[in-house]
Parts: C-alpha cells; structure tokens; sequence
C-alpha cells in the first residue's frame, strides 16, 4: 500500500436520468429483527409527537442525489471557517479543495499516492489544522484536489473521524460529529460492527441471498457490489437484466459498471425492499483484497432508507433508526 493513506469516493453518473422508483420503507417493509441486531426503542420522535409529521425516505435516485449534496458537516480550517465538508467513511484520507486551500494561503507540500475508485493519482498534498465540531483541533496532512472533483469544499476521511460518533439525519439533512442530537429517540436498531482498514464492516449481511462484507460508506452517492457478488447474482438471477453506466472517482478516473434491481439486502435481522445497485471491479475492493469473495459499499441510497443512522466508531456499531409512523 503506498505511503499515502487511501480516498474513496464516487459519483455515479447519469442514474437520476433513469428515475429508478423504489418502494419507502416503512414497519411493514423490515423484518422481525433478530441475528445480531436489537431493538432499542420503540417511540415517536420529538418532532413527529410536535407536529405529526413523519421522514418518508426518497423514491428516485434525484431525490438522494439532493439529500446527498446537503450531508455535510462545518470544518475550520487553519482557524478560519467554517467550511462544509463531506463527511466519508469510506476514505482513509481527508482532501480539501484547491480553491480552499488557495484562498487560505496554504502551501503546498509533495505530490503523493491517493487511491480513488479506479486506481492511484499523484496529488498535491498541504498541512493544517483542523477543527470539526466539538474535537480538539489537529493538525493533519490534506490531499487537494478541485473543489468541483469533490462536490465539497473537503472532505473528511478516517484519518480524521477516527473514534468519532458520526450521526446522518436524514429527516433534518443533517450530519452531526461527536453529538448524540437525537439518538436513542424513534425506532432504533443496534448492530454490532467490526473494523476492516478502519472501515466499520457489517459481516451479518447478504444481497439477494448471497452473504456479503458489507462496508458504511457515508461519502458514496450510490452503493457498490464487487464483481464476485455480480457473477453468483448473474447466476442465482439469470433474467435479471445488467445495465452499463460509468462510475467517476473524486481522482477524476472513471471506470465502467453495470446495475440491475436485485431483491433487498439484509443486514442483521433487517430485511429492505428492492434497490438498484452497481457492480464494478473497484481499484477499492483490490486494496481491501475483497476480489474473489462477495463485497458491497452500502451508499447513501440505502442509509437514506432509514429516518437517521449513526457510525459510532468509538463503540464499533451502528445504530440505525426506522422511519417514525404517521
């Protein structure tokens, strides 16, 4: 592995051209929870006793996409700020734009190693201090690349969030570090996770009947099968049609996938509906060395299926809570 830690992120292109409906989750849609996930509470929210609304998760892959571009979180740095940036856990590395770091007077260090989906670039790299919400500052060493390359002014990798709480609210688009906000109010599922590269990995999980590695990733759009999983769903679901589309990496590489709405996945004792998903032979699951054995990267998409979800490095689990009912 080069000296350089590891970035992931994707953006697929051209699936909100598609419309791709999927049914909301609801109660009715998640199975008894068993296997290794428990039912913490069974409550309304706050907001919903207020005002009897309640978050119905997205329909189309336009409206993730919309959700997607609001989840970030304020970042100072170099004590100036704040600035919003992408929260992703599937990146080992922080970035920050080169219009950021431009207009803070950064200087800027040796080009080394980042690994985006489709393989290795050469990036310009600088040094900062960095303070996200209620953590210590730090100082840390920032990859940069265009701000229109990351969708962000940065993004924070693992590198940063390292024993964080880190809590999506989809309900209120927000994300949150190193605050409970809401947790432990509405529908909450605890899983037990385990840590793979620093990624929390959730082992008791399987896509179309196959049991997969799953891995959170909070800064990819759209989830991500690797080829081992494509080639047993081509097989369990001949008919099932594939269709080609390009996945872009924040490097600016691009590589081919295809798609195809498989039955849902399962993780722990939950159970979700249909949802389109992508296969691709990411440079990623090379470096995790997850080629010949099942993987996925569970996206935005599928997070947004539920009304919050925490990444609680600190504990190693996840904490997921239902939609809230009318």
């Amino acid at each position: 592995m080069a000296a350089h830690a590891p970035d992931r992120r994707a953006l697929m292109a051209g699936l909100a051209a598609l419309g791709a409906a999927a049914p909301r989750l609801s109660h009715a849609d998640i199975m008894e929870v068993g296997g290794n996930a428990s039912r913490l509470v069974n409550i309304p929210s706050p907001q919903a006793a207020a005002d009897g609304s309640h978050y119905e998760p997205p329909t189309r892959i336009s409206a993730v996409m919309d959700i997607y571009k609001r989840m970030t979180t304020a970042v100072k740095v170099a004590g100036a700020g704040p600035y919003q940036f992408v929260a992703d856990t599937g990146a080992n590395q922080s970035v920050i734009s080169i219009e950021v770091a431009t207009k803070l007077g950064l200087l800027m260090g040796p080009a080394l190693p980042l690994n985006g989906v489709a393989g290795v670039q050469l990036t310009p790299t600088t040094e900062a201090s960095v303070e996200i919400g209620p953590r210590p500052k730090r100082q840390a060493t920032l990859s940069v690349l265009p701000q229109a390359a990351i969708g962000a002014p940065g993004m924070l990798g693992l590198d940063l969030l390292d024993g964080a709480q880190l809590t999506l609210d989809f309900s209120r688009q927000t994300l949150t570090i190193d605050n409970d906000g809401r947790a432990g109010m509405g529908d909450e599922i605890r899983l037990k996770a385990h840590r793979r590269d620093g990624q929390l990995t959730l082992v008791d999980a399987d896509l179309a009947g196959i049991r997969v590695t799953a891995f959170l990733d909070s800064g990819a759009q759209d989830t991500i099968g690797n080829m081992a999983l494509r080639d047993l769903a081509v097989t369990r679901y001949p008919l099932t049609p594939f269709r080609p589309i390009p996945i872009v990496s924040v490097t600016g590489q691009t590589i081919d996938a295809q798609f195809a709405d498989l039955p849902g996945l399962r993780i722990g004792g939950l159970s979700m509906p249909s949802w389109p998903v992508a296969f691709a032979d990411l440079h990623t699951f090379r470096m995790w060395d997850l080629v010949s054995r099942p993987a996925v990267l569970i996206g935005v998409d599928i997070l947004s299926r539920f009304e919050t979800v925490c990444l609680d490095f600190r504990r190693d689990e996840v904490r997921l809570r239902l939609p809230t009912r009318a």
